[in-house]
């Protein structure tokens, strides 16, 4: 029997993009000045956006503008972002064995654009779900599964932060977690995806054993 090739939806930030440095500075700067030279960023290494902007004390009544706004701004500063080592080469051989790819991420469609054009990595993707719930995104991975007429079983998604294993697992699509990401990589451990990658070389191993 064939095994099928599952279909593979990326998460952006800190999966595809290595924008770190870009989100950490943003949230800082967001941050009333006189507080702004007690902050070290290298204490928000390895924390999601949302823990780092809880680490800063945003009342969660400011998140939603305060992620708006930043997304926004971004499209300023994307084209300085690059791809984390290994990703091009990833999508590259996904491409050439015949998977689907989608991006599916709370940062804008045209961010997402913008860096895949900048980077030439846009020739490798089948659709693009941009401005996804940023406290939930289980509901967009229903979406794109039935849009296209995927079985959850028959997918992957990869994300960096236990909310991009919490939305997949809810569903039931297999998740592979990163931990060159926003998130601690012993938090993600504990969350029980269906697999970690230590590094981009490893994927292309572990999304083959999906369906198996």
């Amino acid at each position: 029997m064939t095994h099928k090739k599952p279909a593979v939806i990326f998460d952006f930030d800190g999966t595809i993009a290595d924008s770190f440095d870009y989100v950490a500075d943003f949230l800082i700067s967001q941050v009333t000045s006189d507080k702004r030279s007690e902050i070290n960023k290298d204490e928000l290494k390895n924390m999601s956006m949302l823990a780092m902007a809880r680490e800063l004390n945003f009342s969660n009544w400011r998140l939603p503008a305060i992620y708006l706004r930043g997304r926004r701004r971004m499209h300023q500063a994307i084209l300085g972002l690059r791809p984390y080592a290994g990703i091009p080469e990833v999508l590259d051989q996904l491409s050439k064995d015949k998977h689907q790819i989608f991006v599916l991420s709370s940062n804008n469609k045209k961010n997402i654009r913008a860096f895949l054009r900048a980077n030439k990595l846009h020739d490798h993707f089948d659709k693009i779900y941009g401005g996804v719930g940023v406290f939930g995104k289980a509901p967009a991975m229903r979406r794109l599964l039935k849009e296209h007429h995927i079985a959850a079983s028959d997918a992957v998604y990869i994300g960096d932060e236990l909310r991009d294993v919490e939305a997949a697992q809810y569903i039931g699509l297999p998740i592979i977690a990163v931990d060159w990401g926003f998130a601690r990589p012993q938090d993600l451990i504990d969350q029980k995806p269906t697999f970690i990658a230590d590094s981009p070389k490893n994927l292309i191993k572990l999304i083959n054993k999906i369906g198996k």
